[in-house]
């Protein structure tokens, strides 16, 4: 699925739905080195031993008996891993029939993991850029573990797993799916801290856009050169006389308010 998204061969309705999202991305950490599924886990604050890792339950879209439908849950070392991934769209709300979806899950998740003598872990992984805290203030600190993350950092770990050359057999398959999460646009700002230190910069053809992918080539190819043709301004150095304005003397009842300075007379 991840080609056939990457190639657009996949129906325009789909590409946002956020299974299919979650079937790439957790079919990614299901199917490789499961180091990656350790690193994974420790990046949300969860430590489990590779043998752990090896041995972890994938569990996609179970029913519970209130058939609430979470989109993962892993079983891995001492956690019950409940996952609830959005996309584009938010949680169900509350209704006079059923609560809201995160306190469903929460119950039923619970419920499980106590059944399988395991410590219950709660993520919601969305794509809002930051933590709304108002949001999912209601569900932390009751007994068990609540975690928000987002697509973003996901794409962050990739990202740092290929950079240093983390990944020795999947990095096909993690190259595939960075370019994935990139075309989705879920990477985040990572700021400028990698500019080299003042004196140590290196010339950048383009300033403001990378030619070969902008979607706005018309607009603005040729930009550079053409500043070329004109007349660099240079920075003003002569502001005053100080002769001048060190003769002039000193008025005790001055009433113009304008002193004019013509600096050819000078």
């Amino acid at each position: 699925m991840i080609i056939a998204e990457l190639y657009g061969k996949i129906p325009s309705k789909l590409e946002d739905k956020e299974d299919i999202l979650t079937s790439n991305v957790f079919s990614f950490l299901k199917y490789t080195n499961r180091q990656l599924l350790k690193d994974y886990l420790f990046l949300l604050g969860l430590v489990v031993t590779l043998a752990e890792a090896r041995n972890a339950e994938f569990n996609f879209w179970i029913s519970y008996d209130d058939r609430t439908e979470p989109d993962l849950v892993i079983v891995c070392g001492k956690y019950y891993i409940l996952f609830e991934a959005k996309l584009y769209s938010d949680f169900a709300p509350e209704t006079l029939k059923y609560d809201h979806q995160i306190k469903r899950e929460i119950k039923m998740g619970k419920l499980a993991a106590e059944n399988e003598d395991k410590d219950f872990v709660y993520v919601a992984i969305t794509a809002e850029y930051y933590k709304v805290k108002a949001k999912y203030s209601d569900y932390e600190g009751k007994g068990f573990e609540f975690i928000w993350t987002n697509w973003q950092a996901f794409t962050n770990f990739i990202e740092n797993k290929l950079m240093d050359n983390d990944i020795e057999h999947d990095k096909e398959f993690a190259s595939d799916l960075y370019s994935l999460l990139i075309k989705k646009r879920l990477r985040s700002y990572k700021g400028i801290s990698s500019i080299k230190p003042h004196g140590n910069f290196e010339y950048i053809k383009s300033v403001f856009y990378d030619l070969d992918t902008s979607k706005f080539k018309g607009e603005f190819t040729g930009f550079l050169e053409h500043l070329r043709n004109y007349q660099q301004i240079q920075p003003y150095t002569k502001f005053y006389n100080k002769t001048f304005f060190s003769n002039i003397p000193k008025f005790d009842n001055y009433t113009n308010d304008k002193i004019f300075y013509n600096g050819s007379k000078s």
